[in-house]
């Protein structure tokens, strides 16, 4: 049995980890530096991780529990190994208020009008967006957007050498800036702060295997585009995409019709995890998690540690279960939560 001791530990250690992420996110957003704000990233993103097994491990030793104690200590810490993370996460729990701070400002004199919007279903949209003229950035980025005075972080789907920005935004119940962006209408303008972090393509591998879940496979159209668009050959991208429901694949044609024109660079797999229920009738793709399909993808596809870049984007439960996969297997991953 736990004594007093270790449980006041562990409370002040869960404690203790979720105000150095604050901090760490503070310092982050505060600095100019990529290298160490990437950093700053990797350091953050295992704080969360850190305080939720304390946590846990409070749930099975607090007086009246009734679960078995867990194999190892909650302060071991996650192993970083070959996970890096871009510590940026885009879910309506990094939503920031402007009511009280200086309003971030626009890119260009007047932001970005929305020129179209699209319902992919009553919880997906799709915004295209004015680009400002001094807006560069580079496939895969994310930016802040600021509507009805909240910010959150997107990942662009665009590619560089579009007109527009593009957006596929999943939105969160009882989230602000979801309330804000289901009322949007073409003609309004959102407030854009400058495109960094993301997952960007890295050339020094010659496979890419890209694991998105819903709204994760931004950054990987974003990559796709531009790497079509520029002729370029020597890559192969193995894309991924997990969803509840066929509807939820908001670029699935697009994505299919690229692998179809470019077999030569690129293989795409949709999967949906609840293939019996009505919505999915007709489906005749790949069926399950998108997370329990990676360890025989890599293995059918000959993808090996020395030639192959992992990426994983989405949820975070798809993230925690490929995490799991690439530290069995040493792959390099690289990710970005949506909480």
């Amino acid at each position: 049995m736990a004594s007093d001791s270790d449980l006041s530990g562990a409370r002040q250690g869960a404690q203790h980890s979720l105000a150095e992420q604050d901090a760490l996110s503070q310092r982050q957003a505060g600095c100019s530096s990529d290298s160490l704000r990437a950093t700053l990233a990797g350091i953050g993103q295992l704080k969360p991780r850190q305080a939720r097994r304390m946590l846990e491990w409070l749930a099975r030793h607090e007086p009246g529990a009734s679960a078995p104690p867990p194999t190892s200590s909650p302060f071991t810490s996650d192993p970083v190994g070959t996970v890096e993370s871009t510590g940026e996460t885009t879910d309506d729990s990094s939503e920031e208020s402007t009511a009280n701070t200086e309003p971030a400002g626009p890119t260009s004199g007047e932001g970005g009008e929305i020129l179209e919007r699209r319902d992919i279903t009553p919880e997906l949209l799709v915004l295209k967006v004015a680009r400002p003229e001094d807006f560069d950035y580079v496939a895969g980025q994310s930016v802040k957007v600021e509507f009805g005075g909240v910010r959150r972080t997107y990942s662009l789907v665009s590619a560089p050498h579009e007109p527009f920005l593009e957006f596929f935004i999943e939105l969160v119940p009882g989230g602000r800036m979801s309330q804000q962006l289901s009322q949007v209408k073409e003609g309004d303008r959102l407030v854009l702060g400058k495109a960094r972090g993301g997952l960007r393509f890295d050339e020094r591998y010659p496979n890419h295997l890209m694991v998105a879940t819903v709204t994760g496979i931004n950054p990987f159209v974003s990559i796709l585009r531009d790497y079509v668009h520029k002729g370029s050959q020597g890559h192969h991208f193995h894309v991924m995409h997990g969803a509840s429901y066929q509807s939820e694949h908001g670029y699935r044609e697009e994505l299919a019709a690229m692998a179809s024109a470019h077999p030569d660079l690129i293989t795409y797999t949709a999967t949906v995890s609840r293939p019996d229920e009505a919505a999915n009738e007709g489906w005749t793709g790949q069926t399950g998690r998108v997370n329990t399909l990676v360890a025989e993808y890599l293995s059918s596809a000959g993808l090996t540690v020395d030639n192959t870049l992992v990426y994983a984007c989405g949820h975070s439960g798809m993230i925690d279960a490929v995490t799991g996969e690439v530290e069995k297997s040493d792959f390099r991953l690289k990710t970005e939560n949506y909480g």
